[in-house]
């Protein structure tokens, strides 16, 4: 009986320690700024996964440290709305409102059907596949559209798998690091600052 008893309280002891150590769900933690949000994206096209880390789609000039208007230093970008930090994973959004098609126009990239077309420099044209293009939200298949307003810590895919097992594959090597982004992980170590920090002293609004 005492056995039992030391066994219980052993388990019970050792649950408790996991409970207390174990990550929180992000979903849990409050945005200390939900002017300044973030989502993982990826876009995939026959099999192989675009890599938008390239200093082009980059949003590290001065006018980023200033908030001003990119075009006004004749950068592209837009000056709410842009990937930075050499990750071509997560957008980084300072201003409600904006959605994915504002996001690619301002590093020129367009999705239609089933073509992928850029526009920047040194990049392919455009590429057609024999699949048109689907688009899933946290894992989740929806309409394509442009006009989505992602939310904090959203997950995005666009692919033109036509399998779902290839969907499923391309779903299980999505980032997750638009929590890091929005202190939302904290467990995970903190992300490089950015000139409009998610801190309700430094609020991102126009």
């Amino acid at each position: 009986m005492k056995r039992t008893l030391v066994t219980i309280t052993v388990v019970m002891i050792a649950l408790g320690a996991w409970a207390a150590l174990r990550p929180l769900d992000p979903y849990t933690i409050a945005n200390p700024d939900p002017n300044h949000t973030h989502t993982d994206f990826a876009v995939w096209i026959d099999g192989k996964k675009l890599d938008f880390s390239d200093e082009e789609f980059m949003s590290e000039s001065e006018s980023d440290q200033t908030g001003e208007d990119h075009d006004a230093h004749g950068h592209k970008h837009h000056p709410y709305l842009h990937l930075h930090d050499g990750n071509g994973y997560v957008i980084h959004r300072h201003k409600p409102g904006l959605t994915l098609g504002d996001f690619f126009a301002s590093i020129q990239i367009g999705i239609d059907g089933a073509c992928y077309t850029s526009f920047a420099p040194m990049a392919d044209g455009e590429i057609c596949g024999d699949h048109p293009f689907r688009m899933f939200l946290n894992g989740e298949e929806m309409p394509v559209t442009m006009e989505y307003v992602f939310e904090d810590l959203d997950q995005i895919l666009f692919t033109n798998a036509d399998s779902n097992e290839e969907v499923r594959k391309e779903l299980q090597q999505m980032t997750d690091d638009a929590c890091r982004y929005s202190q939302r992980c904290p467990w995970r170590g903190e992300a490089q600052a950015e000139n409009c920090i998610a801190d309700p002293a430094v609020p991102c609004v126009e």
